[in-house]
């Protein structure tokens, strides 16, 4: 999710005022998280019917641009943009997406144009973006040396990044395809619809869209896996393991690879031949969790131990000194999760079937409210947003933990330093149309948004249903843990 010079200009998260009607700006910019560019566009709409601010306006007309450009509706998003302009004509993300929009709709010489003012105009942020390779790849495409394409395929290349990231793979399939239709005879795009349709059980589809990227590029490396693996997943064990070997001569320390040889001879009834592939990953990485469960399932090693958070001591530690500060603590519990808080004190989270998860805060007073679900679903697809504007130039700590009633978890962690990300963890699926049972949020960042600025602190939010559901946020306040 690091800033990339091919997205178009991030959602505008900041309220100019307090005063004005947010609900509609709210559900809009909900809806963007979840890439619903439709009822975005029509909550944006609404939203200046009400608001005749022009720095308000300024922010929805730029949000409209983008969700016009994801629809590749590129006139109307030009409109949105010349809009941005009248109101405030030096606005660089009015620039810049100017320049996107152009080059993804093929009108090169005008994006071309865009991106030199903007570089002439705000040099430093042209750096960040890296325009001058953006620039390079369009005289390129001018003079014939590579398809015109080759941008359009980039940005949906970035933009299918993040959305692996948060398992929106209906969006990857969606966007492999347009990547194919740009450029068939690339393997990008190949790839990508062999990877959505693997993650959504579609093993037959996925194989042919691998095998695709293959024949278009042998040398592209991470196919031969892929194909590996969907063989496995297709309960062929002979022809993954011929493509795994492929991959593995290619990359000899790819401890993933050797999991899943090792797999493959055991369905083949070679387990001595298994058990070899899963010590070599233990050679490699001794930490290496999935060899270490099929070595312990086979009676050739001892039970893997989850390694202990560097906090758990602390956490173990805390837990009853600041439950016993509390003077009138309340209990609230929705399944394993269990919650006690006073907001004079702080509150104590403590998860019964997970030990590793798990808070203790005792920076009070909290601001605490009521939530309707209703609101609740714009404040996911906000956090989702958010998952898409943090980079490491913005942002150094943030972590997110969801439950939802069916059993989905989604965990999120990244952690930045020195303007590079040295932590990233992901697992599950962030599903914003569905309320969900527990919400955690932990934040540093620069980013300007509505809860903040800075945005710093905690949120929890634990489902009490059919009761009225319980907020505790610190975010935007400085706290003391």
């Amino acid at each position: 999710m690091t800033h990339n010079r091919h997205i178009p200009s991030k959602p505008v998260s900041q309220l100019a005022r307090v005063d004005i009607p947010t609900i509609s700006y709210l559900h809009s910019l909900a809806m963007m998280g979840d890439e619903r560019w439709e009822e975005a566009i029509t909550a944006l709409q609404r939203f200046m019917g009400l608001n005749d601010n022009p720095a308000d306006r300024q922010m929805a007309y730029q949000n409209l641009g983008a969700c016009y450009l994801a629809l590749e509706r590129f006139d109307e998003a030009l409109a949105a943009l010349d809009e941005v302009r009248r109101i405030r004509p030096d606005d660089p993300e009015a620039i810049y997406s100017r320049g996107v929009v152009c080059a993804c709709a093929s009108r090169f010489p005008e994006a071309i144009a865009a991106f030199e003012l903007y570089t002439r105009n705000w040099p430093q942020l042209a750096r960040q973006r890296e325009v001058k390779k953006t620039l390079h790849m369009l005289h390129q495409i001018e003079r014939g040396e590579i398809p015109p394409g080759s941008y359009l395929l980039e940005n949906l290349q970035e933009q299918i990044f993040h959305n692996l990231e948060v398992d929106d793979f209906h969006l990857v399939e969606s966007k492999a395809r347009r990547m194919i239709a740009a450029l068939p005879e690339r393997p990008e795009g190949h790839f990508a619809l062999g990877l959505a349709c693997l993650e959504q059980d579609r093993y037959l589809e996925a194989l042919e869209a691998f095998q695709a990227a293959q024949l278009r590029d042998p040398n592209f490396e991470p196919v031969l896996y892929n194909i590996g693996h969907t063989y496995l997943k297709l309960d062929q064990p002979e022809p993954a393991i011929s493509w795994l070997e492929r991959a593995l001569r290619r990359d000899p320390k790819n401890v993933n690879t050797m999991h899943q040889l090792g797999v493959a001879c055991q369905r083949l009834g070679r387990s001595a031949e298994a058990v070899g592939w899963w010590k070599r990953c233990l050679e490699i990485d001794p930490n290496y969790g999935p060899a270490q469960q099929r070595l312990y399932e086979n009676g050739e090693g001892p039970e893997p131990v989850a390694p202990a958070s560097p906090n758990q001591e602390k956490l173990r530690l805390m837990t009853p000194e600041v439950k016993a500060r509390m003077r009138k603590p309340q209990i609230y519990r929705n399944g394993s999760i269990t919650l006690t808080f006073d907001g004079r004190v702080g509150f104590v989270l403590e998860d019964a079937d997970n030990s590793l998860n798990g808070t203790v805060h005792a920076g009070s007073p909290f601001t605490s409210a009521i939530i309707l679900d209703e609101d609740l679903l714009d404040m996911m697809g906000l956090v989702k947003m958010l998952l898409r504007m943090i980079d490491a130039n913005n942002t150094r700590d943030i972590a997110i933990l969801i439950y939802y009633s069916n059993g989905k978890l989604f965990n999120y962690q990244a952690r930045f330093q020195q303007g590079k990300k040295i932590e990233f963890d992901a697992q599950g699926q962030f599903v914003v149309t569905k309320v969900p049972r527990f919400f955690k949020l932990r934040i540093d960042s620069d980013l300007v948004t509505p809860y903040g600025n800075p945005m710093h602190g905690k949120l929890i939010y634990l489902n009490q249903h059919p009761k009225a559901a319980i907020l505790i946020s610190t975010l935007g306040q400085e706290q003391g843990s």
